[in-house]
Parts: structure tokens; sequence; C-alpha cells
């Protein structure tokens, strides 16, 4: 069976209890993209996979603003 890695994205501060219930990470907002990012390559090659982090256009123009 493959394993389907979760990551929870939340304001709430409940580490413990997210890992507890499987997650393979918890973020804890406001992160930065950057840190999302690195979790989900962390992710892929600790598993032997490959990847790209694509980040759309439109968000890199919404911070430049």
């Amino acid at each position: 069976m493959n394993e389907i890695p979760v990551f929870v994205s939340t304001a709430l501060d409940e580490r413990e209890k997210g890992i507890s219930l499987g997650a393979k990470d918890y973020l804890v907002k406001p992160y930065k993209p950057s840190q999302l990012s690195k979790v989900i390559m962390h992710t892929l090659l600790s598993n032997g996979k490959t990847g790209q982090i694509l980040i759309p256009q439109v968000f890199h123009e919404e911070k430049k603003d």
C-alpha cells in the first residue's frame, strides 16, 4: 500500500496532536512559502523521489506590491 504524506497547515498550535494523528509535518501560520517548499522537498528526497516546487507567477507579482 502506498502511503500519502499529510502536511497540516493551520493557525492552531497543536503540533503534538497533529503528529500523533499521523501528519508528516505540522506548519503553524503564518509561515514563509519557502518553509512549506522545504518540507515537501525534504519528504520527496527522504523517500528517494525527485521533483520540483513550482510557484505560480501570480504569487511573485503579488509579493512585489
